[in-house]
């Protein structure tokens, strides 16, 4: 990070390295873990096996130089160019991101990215690296917090019932904001948040099968109406439902 402060020791310490390799060589044998870095013109120069070898390259020279416009579905790629532009721009790193992604069945699943800018020696920024990982934390059999998990059970089983998170804390003894602190230290999200996006896990399913018309799906879900449901859809996919039951049903 451009402003982290090092100590003395630190400072010295990176003065004597002679050269990154070690570091990007610690990121090689990472497995679960997609490591890479972008250009300032967004275009991979470096990638982790697991990186390239999940977008179906055999060797990394097999994608360098390509954007993420040449490698992933449209709306993910305006997504992760939103994301680095954002890096690129104000110069800090966006960490801790829990999203939903699509596979390439259309499939949404739980992931964690952190990006960080890159910088010459002289301050300027010069492209981005960063990591992305399954998010399984969400799983309620991964808390540690035995109260928050069973919230967690609750509200998947009742994905499409309107339940009330000031009812569910005062249900427990909690106010809203100590729930809300004590379901984002179990699960990375906040409470409306975990809701939302579980209704979206369920919405892309129902979405697959051309029997349920979007507006019932949004009915069924719990939104208070179609124009809502394709607004928070939009926002988390990238897509419209009917972009997504297009491409994917």
């Amino acid at each position: 990070m451009k402003n982290r402060e090092f100590t003395k020791s630190q400072r010295d310490f990176l003065d004597r390295i002679a050269s990154v390799r070690n570091f990007f060589a610690i990121m090689q044998p990472l497995e679960g873990i997609s490591f890479f870095v972008k250009d300032e013109n967004f275009r991979l120069i470096f990638a982790n096996p697991y990186f390239f070898r999940r977008l179906g390259f055999k060797f990394e020279k097999d994608l360098l130089g390509k954007d993420d416009f040449e490698l992933f579905p449209e709306p993910l790629a305006r997504k992760f160019r939103k994301d680095d532009q954002t890096v690129m721009q104000s110069s800090n790193p966006m960490i801790g991101l829990v999203e939903l992604f699509l596979n390439q069945q259309g499939v949404p699943a739980w992931y964690l990215t952190n990006k960080f800018p890159i910088f010459d020696s002289k301050g300027r920024g010069i492209g981005i690296m960063g990591t992305v990982q399954r998010y399984e934390k969400s799983d309620q059999n991964l808390s540690r917090d035995e109260v928050i998990e069973s919230l967690i059970k609750k509200m998947s089983q009742e994905i499409s019932a309107s339940l009330s998170i000031s009812k569910l804390a005062k249900g427990i003894g909690l106010s809203h904001r100590q729930l809300n602190r004590r379901f984002k230290s179990a699960t990375g999200l906040t409470p409306q948040q975990f809701q939302v996006r579980k209704r979206i896990e369920l919405a892309c399913k129902l979405l697959r099968d051309n029997r349920y018309a979007i507006v019932d799906i949004s009915n069924d879900l719990g939104f208070c109406d179609q124009s809502a449901f394709t607004a928070q859809f939009r926002k988390r996919m990238s897509m419209t439902p009917r972009e997504y039951r297009i491409q994917y049903g």
